[in-house]
């Protein structure tokens, strides 16, 4: 773009305006010219190039144009004269006003709203929200915010959240873990950054993350393999005391006395402003490190295990493959049937003295399933998971696969699937299992999720989904697959091996279905629906329940 694009009044009025100390200037000629940068994008674009050429702004927009600002009212204030002596400080007022215009202009045309324009679609300018932590575990909390957490397990997005009383854990999708204690004021900026107002928490990082940035008023406090706690005070300043690894220390604003970021390493506790640092006693004491727990009674641990099965058939008769495994278990309507609403199952698939549990399993416990070439077993739920409410799921199964013969790699697949007993041709399901490429694989919604590394043949594999369930937000589903060499962990994994993106869904999943392709073999035991973790792989559960 050149000025012999512009209009031709547009250069001698910039030139008056200017370049000469000398020259008068009307204030309808001022006018003019301002009328130009404002119906004129090409106007307004070549002026601010001219002013990044030759005035040298600075690359922080947002400061200078506070300072031209500022400039313009101190020292353009309106004259009583329609003729204005342009004197060197009345120029650059000028060119200021000029300026403070144009950075408006331009944040407006970026924006989408120049004049001229229409306006733009709300959702256009949108960003799309997304998750970015889970409300783990909670206890005698009382929150203040606009939109407070309504149960453990619930997904977060960016927001800002009060807690006026108790503990609360985060956990956030990098797999760092921070815990609260009110009164404490935070904002879930990124699932690797946090703001905290003022407040108490413990931050837990995970080694694989990146460092997590926590921004209080004065400082930003970033974790290095760490555990700290610290106390952020109404006026800003910071208590930080460091338990494992270390904390990058930095201003928010850089100043001559906290010019450099700092590291404050294990074992250490310093009070700290943006101006100085001050040794204090290391007292992990003063922290809640974990969510404190209220132990549970058996009758409680019974109620969080709402269907379990492990196809020990009531009675082993001979052949004990023929022994009766379809009416076991616990949670559920009907016995398990072929067909999903047809006639019972058929005999001849129990193994009643078997277990793919990888732990020892009481005697009532032992049996697991076979299924061979595109057979599929159906069974209802007492308390079905609904998509409608807010709720958390967590389902987990054993299954292998046998290895076969067959060449023919079509239909190798098998699974463990949630459909609603309402007959639709193209029914929704939540599914979990393995598919023709032996990969791991979820479906939930509109999505469809495989990931490597393939799973093996013959080797045994713990499934286990999580579902988190939203009346008025979007839900999302979890899944991770354990090899036989892998540790159960006692708290939910901070890494699943399927993960969906948010999707909205209001079924009612009341029915279960065990598959196993045409071409393929698998063995399924210790199907579970749960309402928390321990409940699905707590091996002493079953138990319980199945003594109850």
């Amino acid at each position: 773009m050149s000025i012999q694009d512009l209009p031709p009044e547009f250069e001698p009025l910039l030139n008056r305006l200017l370049d000469s100390p000398d020259e008068e200037i009307s204030q309808s000629e001022f006018d003019q010219f301002q009328t130009f940068l404002s119906t004129n994008p090409e106007a307004m674009q070549y002026y601010f190039n001219y002013l990044d050429i030759n005035l040298g702004l600075q690359s922080d927009m947002k400061a200078r144009l506070k300072a031209l600002e500022q400039t313009s009212k101190e020292q353009n204030a309106p004259q009583p004269q329609p003729v204005v002596r342009r004197t060197a400080m009345l120029r650059y007022s000028a060119v200021a006003s000029c300026s403070l215009l144009v950075g408006l202009l331009l944040a407006w045309s970026f924006a989408g709203f120049f004049p001229g324009n229409q306006t733009p679609d709300p959702q256009s300018s949108t960003e799309e929200r997304t998750y970015v932590a889970t409300l783990t575990r909670s206890t005698d909390c009382v929150w203040g915010s606009e939109s407070p957490p309504e149960f453990s397990g619930q997904r977060l997005m960016s927001e800002d959240l009060v807690l006026e009383q108790g503990v609360a854990e985060f956990r956030f999708d990098t797999g760092v873990r921070l815990i609260i204690e009110g009164p404490t004021k935070i904002n879930l900026v990124t699932s690797s950054r946090a703001k905290l107002d003022y407040g108490k928490l413990v931050l837990h990082g995970y080694d694989p993350a990146p460092e997590f940035s926590l921004i209080t008023p004065l400082l930003t406090l970033q974790d290095i393999g760490t555990e700290y706690g610290a106390e952020i005070h109404r006026d800003g300043e910071v208590d930080l005391h460091v338990f494992a690894g270390a904390v990058r220390v930095a201003p928010n604003q850089k100043n001559d006395q906290f010019s450099e970021s700092v590291i404050i390493q294990k074992g250490q506790a310093r009070h700290l402003n943006d101006r100085k640092i001050e040794d204090i006693q290391l007292e992990p004491a003063l922290f809640k490190r974990e969510v404190p727990g209220t132990q549970q009674n058996e009758q409680a641990q019974r109620q969080e295990l709402r269907a379990y099965d492990s196809f020990h058939p009531s009675e082993i008769l001979d052949p004990e493959q023929t022994s009766p495994w379809q009416n076991t278990g616990i949670g559920w309507v009907n016995p398990w049937r072929t067909p999903k609403s047809g006639g019972r199952a058929e005999q001849g698939l129990s193994r009643p003295h078997e277990s793919l549990a990888r732990t020892e399993v009481a005697p009532s416990q032992l049996g697991l399933l076979e299924l061979r070439g595109a057979s599929s077993f159906f069974r209802k739920l007492k308390q079905p998971v609904r998509m409608d409410i807010n709720a958390i799921y967590y389902i987990s199964f054993y299954m292998q696969k046998i290895k076969t013969d067959q060449k023919n790699q079509s239909y190798q697949y098998g699974n463990f699937a949630l459909l609603p007993s309402v007959q639709q041709e193209d029914p929704p399901k939540i599914r979990i299992g393995m598919s023709i490429n032996n990969y791991a694989i979820l479906q939930a919604g509109p999505q469809i999720i495989e990931r490597a590394p393939p799973l093996q043949s013959g080797e045994t594999y713990l499934f286990v989904t999580k579902i988190v369930a939203s009346e008025k937000a979007s839900d999302q589903v979890f899944m991770r697959a354990f090899a036989e060499a892998e540790p159960i962990p006692d708290q939910e994994p901070p890494v699943w091996t399927c993960v969906t993106t948010p999707f909205e869904d209001s079924n009612v999943f009341d029915v279960v279905r065990l598959h196993a392709g045409k071409n393929s073999a698998y063995l399924f035991d210790e199907v579970r629906i749960g309402s928390t973790w321990s409940s699905v792989v707590d091996p002493d559960r079953p138990r319980l329940v199945l003594e109850q």
